[in-house]
């Protein structure tokens, strides 16, 4: 008796040491940065939007492992030094197992060096630029790479629209818009068998505001060779409709097939009639779910916020859900007997091996053995139509396509 009163005793002064993820632990906490301040600010405050609809999902249907998800937000003010400074408290301060987040590859690029070397899984939230995983292998993108995306809307240009000739605007001072470019170009050269088929290029700055010097060189190009659409790259959403209006006021009168970066409805709402019938390569189409687990993000998001979803808030839904989805995959058995450094080592893995199914559309990570550009999500590309004050669904062309 005396034995077991002096083992109880001293069990009370010197606990055992339960394993990482022990059974007092009662939630699950994902780090991120979603600017919602700076000039990525409109992204941002989607990207977090969707990943609000995606925690509520999440948490509804019981969390994971029965444990709460809640996400630790920065918003680093779309400030490379502040976003590197957010990158290490995440992972070495708050001591995330996995961090979201982050619009477009300058930003991703302050964060990811810092992620990597502390060895903790960093899922690009909406850049495309396909050279950011390279940074090291704890760096994914959530979203298609620009290699896709550009392949992609040169195939709809050529087999959809009918395009022979086209013309080019992108934005050099932003890696995502002139690599998507150059994709666009060397595809759209391919499947129009011509190699001088991209008749016209242009270039302005991140910011600026007046773009008439250069669409009075397109003009001018105009009344000497026939253009039949013009490839519009905006990094952020606000460069499109300023384009757009400037065309109309020009007397510029061609379809614009625009990437991912202007899929917004503030393009709409500011580019209003100059904006009508403009296509945009994309990530989800809230008209057009497709899948069920698209559909169940379209309601909750319009429960939630009382508008509809666009690629951006689809983007930050499947950011929460993908990591979601690895850490459930781990199980609940092997997370909790692994420590920080394991946790982070197998979202790694699982984000590598699996194939996802709870974001708004499928997707997986090619073999990085054999991938051009690995780490980067294999998923359809989706093309919508401004109609009215509306985007809505046109096609969809599948990687496989491509």
């Amino acid at each position: 008796m005396k034995k077991l009163l002096i083992a109880f005793c001293l069990a009370m002064l010197f606990p055992i040491p339960l394993q990482a993820g022990a059974e007092e632990e009662k939630t699950i906490v994902i780090g991120s940065i979603f600017n919602q301040t700076g000039i990525a600010a409109p992204i941002g405050q989607s990207l977090l939007q969707g990943a609000q609809a995606a925690l509520a999902i999440i948490n509804e249907e019981g969390g994971i492992f029965g444990r709460k998800v809640e996400l630790h937000n920065i918003d680093a003010e779309s400030d490379p030094a502040l976003i590197a400074n957010a990158a290490s408290r995440l992972a070495n301060e708050l001591k995330v197992p996995c961090v979201v987040g982050l619009e477009d590859d300058s930003l991703a690029s302050a964060a990811g060096p810092i992620l990597q070397e502390a060895k903790t899984v960093l899922l690009v939230g909406s850049a495309t630029t396909p050279t950011i995983p390279g940074m090291g292998d704890y760096i994914f993108l959530n979203a298609f790479g620009d290699n896709v995306q550009g392949r992609a809307a040169a195939k709809f240009a050529v087999s959809k629209l009918g395009w022979k000739r086209a013309a080019v605007i992108r934005d050099s001072a932003s890696a995502y818009s002139v690599d998507t470019v150059k994709f666009f170009s060397e595809a759209f050269r391919e499947y129009t068998k011509n190699p001088k088929s991209v008749v016209h290029e242009e270039n302005y700055q991140t910011g600026d505001t007046n773009f008439t010097a250069q669409l009075a060189r397109l003009k001018s190009v105009l009344g000497k060779v026939k253009i039949d659409g013009i490839l519009l790259a905006p990094p952020f959403p606000q460069d499109a409709p300023i384009l757009a209006r400037q065309m109309v006021s020009l007397g510029i009168k061609l379809p614009v097939l625009m990437t991912d970066g202007g899929d917004d409805q503030s393009v709409i709402d500011i580019g209003g009639p100059s904006v009508e019938g403009l296509i945009v390569t994309t990530h989800f189409a809230p008209d057009s779910p497709l899948t069920e687990a698209g559909k169940k993000f379209t309601e909750k998001y319009r429960e939630l916020f009382k508008s509809e979803s666009g690629a951006f808030e689809c983007l930050g839904y499947d950011g929460v859900r993908t990591l979601a989805e690895a850490i459930a995959t781990i199980g609940r058995e092997k997370w909790d007997s692994l420590d920080l450094a394991g946790r982070r080592t197998a979202i790694r893995d699982t984000l590598q091996s699996h194939k996802f199914v709870t974001p708004a559309l499928p997707k997986f990570y090619p073999d990085p053995a054999e991938a051009k550009f690995p780490r980067t999500a294999i998923k359809p590309v989706v093309f919508l139509e401004f109609k009215g004050n509306k985007r809505v669904f046109r096609d969809q062309i599948a990687p496989e396509e491509l």
